[in-house]
């Protein structure tokens, strides 16, 4: 009850915030075009413009034909552009009239090679506007640098991040691991849509449900410092998606490489001052990859002979954007994608996803300039949903190579809305949604088929509150501060559910649960003489425990798999800090961390507490909560040799350890998918039209394992990467070679979660040949 009373409040308490109060202010329009000495056109470029009255600042990107256009209210104006490759350029005082045709054109010249780095560390912002300032806490992965490498999705992706890494089932759908965090201890959200895997084993991550086609960038947030998303324990990894550029736009794209990858898609857009609509497919496939010894990944599992004529993926995605500006200060756009997923090959698991479907709808209604008070209100809803539909048909432990042994049938759903408004140097907003979660696992050990609630139709309800402040509180000191308040209620609703198994192993038959929590940070940067910012941030994150956690429920052979009823909250309070110089050739960046995690959500070995009838097992992989600790550090750099010679790299540590207990079967105080020490070193030579680069990743060994888990340890591994490209004003062309010395090796995670984990490591591709060419069609 006192959860319904509290969601009731903070619903109507944002529908207040978000009502206009007073006489919209004048708006003019701002565009121009970039330019270099030449006369040819600069695409991507960064325009930053920023208020002299409040300080306030947006930033928009150059399109294909290098032009730029944002609505502002009327005043003057600082205009600061950046592109790769040039010396950035700003212009002072430029005032912006309404009813006027504001134009301020951008010619920049040749220079500064650290503008070269393709990654870069940014300000968080409202999804939909664009980052305009340092932060040290979260890094931006453009997506022309994805298009540079091999990566076949998300996860795999972000793994150049320094503290990045991911989790390897197959050729794709890999997890996304922040500072030793993952799965619900990150939030990964696509444009501020919630969407959530069906697959308990993890199959289908939400990353694996977009594709490269629809990104502009992904922003990752690294610590307790995201205040707008509930359960940020560990991270935020925040998925933007394209919009289009004036006029119109068609951008075909076609990626192939070793192994059979092919990769084709396209994009359409056509975008006016009030309307725009882009439409885009893509088609995603490939061969089982080999390794470094030429052993293909499929030879690691009890596959089939016949799974060796079968794709290791085949994925399809559909989608379009519409928007339409109701008013000059008002638009609504809204979102639809569709992918499709057929077969899906996962070593790793003692399953295959026959197919796996998705579909997320986003709707989004922006106001601008609405008062002297409320400057902008945003208000999104949205609706997700993943069907899951995996067997054993494939390998040898199903009787027949047309039948199945073991299957599973999951689907899920989200429904979430928010509302933020932003008042001057404050943020304030509403998140509230639904989940669903629903998982029907068969089993034959005999004849007869055997049909278990895996995850027993589990509905969970979320809604939080949540407050930013920002401002300059001194000359060089700036100031940014955050909380939010949740509340959840969570319930296994199954008609089919037997609560017997959680009395067997928890000793207790509840099948619902209440939590009310609250969280917060504080960041301080503070910038010094001689390009010298240090900075410093604390707080506190907490995450719910989730639906699998809590009340799954399967009786298997020799080990059951049940969830934890009573676990609590984990609540994360961290520490960050560091330093960072630059200058116009060189950058150093360290950060170093530490979080202190009180109930901390483990895997665990279970005994059997309470006789139950037909319950034969006596131990069980469950849940547990335990105190743990999380520490390392980031140490990032570039330095510029020549003009357009940039060395630049990180190294990246992570450390974990947890309280054991005799009494819970937790004997072993290491954390178990610890990422080891990682370094990463690049040389790229660029100019106007040409890049080259050389990549060396150096991992160490993990000797820091969970036994408990039967983690095992992971030798330490060299790799060496080259790419090259070419672009145009219409063409841009990418290739390279990945593992260059064909390395036969293992990154380290375990994936000890998934009690259907077959023990099998699986292999890092060896080396493979990728290159991908896009063309760019506009009036």
């Amino acid at each position: 009850m006192k959860i319904r009373v509290f969601l009731a409040c903070v619903i109507t308490l944002a529908a207040m915030t978000a009502t206009p109060a007073a006489q919209p202010l004048r708006s003019a329009k701002l565009s121009g075009k970039v330019s270099d000495a030449s006369g040819g056109v600069i695409t991507s470029a960064r325009v930053q413009i920023i208020s002299l009255q409040d300080r306030k600042s947006q930033e928009v990107v150059t399109g294909e034909d290098g032009t730029y256009s944002v609505t502002l209210t009327t005043g003057m104006y600082s205009i600061r552009t950046e592109a790769t490759g040039f010396e950035p350029f700003v212009l002072e005082k430029v005032e912006v009239k309404a009813r006027h045709l504001n134009v301020v054109d951008v010619v920049l010249t040749v220079e500064a090679p650290q503008e070269r780095v393709t990654v870069t560390a940014r300000a968080p912002s409202l999804e939909g506007e664009a980052e305009t300032k340092t932060n040290n806490h979260q890094e931006v992965l453009e997506i022309r640098e994805v298009r540079e490498s091999a990566a076949r999705d998300v996860g795999e992706a972000l793994g150049k991040l320094d503290g990045v890494w991911k989790i390897r089932k197959g050729g794709i759908a890999n997890d996304i691991v922040v500072r030793g965090f993952q799965q619900d201890n990150i939030n990964v959200i696509i444009d501020g849509a919630r969407i959530y895997g069906a697959c308990p084993n993890n199959m289908d991550p939400p990353a694996f449900h977009v594709d490269f086609s629809e990104i502009e960038h992904v922003k990752v947030t690294k610590g307790v410092f995201d205040i707008r998303h509930e359960g940020s324990l560990g991270g935020v990894v925040d998925i933007v998606n394209k919009g289009p550029a004036p006029g119109f736009r068609a951008t075909p794209v076609v990626s192939a490489g070793s192994f059979g990858f092919l990769n084709l898609s396209g994009t359409a857009s056509y975008a006016r001052e009030r309307f725009h609509a882009l439409v885009g497919h893509s088609y995603r496939t490939s061969d089982p990859y080999t390794d470094g010894r030429g052993k293909s990944f499929i030879d690691y599992a009890n596959y089939r002979p016949a799974a060796r004529d079968k794709s290791a993926f085949d994925v399809g995605t559909s989608w379009f954007n519409f928007g339409y500006a109701t008013r000059e200060s008002q638009k609504l756009e809204l979102r639809y994608s569709r992918q499709r997923g057929d077969l899906v090959l996962y070593p790793y698991l003692a399953m295959d996803g026959i197919y796996d479907n998705a579909d997320r709808l986003n709707a989004v209604y922006r106001i601008e300039n609405i008062s002297s008070v409320v400057e902008r209100v945003r208000m999104q809803g949205y609706f997700t949903t993943v069907k899951h539909w995996m067997t054993d048909e494939y390998r040898t432990s199903s009787p027949t190579p047309t039948s199945f042994s073991m299957a599973t049938f999951a689907d899920t759903k989200a429904l979430g809305t928010r509302i933020d408004a932003e008042l001057r140097n404050l943020l304030v907003g509403f998140e509230g949604y639904r989940r669903n979660w629903n998982a029907v696992n068969t089993m034959y050990p005999t004849a007869m088929a055997m049909h278990q609630p895996m995850i027993p139709d589990v509905e969970s309800w979320v809604g939080g509150l949540y407050g930013q402040y920002r401002r300059l509180v001194a000359d060089r000191l700036m100031l940014t501060a955050g909380g939010r308040l949740d509340a959840a209620r969570m319930k296994a609703r199954s008609g089919s559910l037997n609560p017997d198994l959680y009395w067997a192993y928890k000793g207790t038959r509840i099948t619902e649960q209440e939590n009310f929590d609250p969280s917060g940070n504080v960041w301080l940067s503070y910038s010094l003489p001689l390009h010298l910012e240090i900075f410093a941030g604390v707080g506190r994150s907490v995450r719910f425990p989730d639906p699998q956690e809590r009340f799954i429920a399967l009786k298997r052979k020799g080990s059951d798999w049940i969830g934890n009823p009573d676990l609590n909250p984990t609540r994360n309070t961290e520490v960050d800090l560091g330093f960072q110089y630059r200058d116009h050739r060189f950058m150093l960046r360290p950060t170093l961390y530490y979080s202190d995690l009180s109930n901390f959500i483990t895997v665990h070995n279970q005994a059997k507490v309470n006789p139950v009838a037909g319950i034969m097992n006596t131990g069980a992989r469950s849940y547990q909560n335990v105190d743990a600790k999380i520490y390392g550090g980031e140490l990032a750099y570039s330095v510029g040799i020549l003009p357009s010679l940039l060395l630049n790299g990180g190294v990246s540590y992570t450390r974990g350890t947890k309280e054991t207990s005799l009494a819970t079967g937790i004997r072993d105080a290491d954390l178990a998918e610890m990422p080891p020490l990682r370094a990463r070193t690049a040389l790229r030579y660029g100019d106007s039209c040409f890049f080259g680069e050389v990549e060396h990743i150096l991992a160490g060994s993990q000797k820091w394992i969970d036994s408990d888990l039967k983690e095992d340890p992971t030798a330490g591994y060299g790799v060496v990467s080259l790419k090259a490209g070419l672009h145009t004003k219409k063409v841009k062309l990418a290739g390279g070679i990945d593992n260059l010395f064909n390395r036969f090796y293992y990154e380290h995670f375990s994936f000890q979660r998934d009690p259907f984990r077959l023990g099998t490591k699986v292999p890092e591709p060896g080396r493979s040949i990728y290159f991908t060419i896009a063309f760019g069609i506009f009036d």
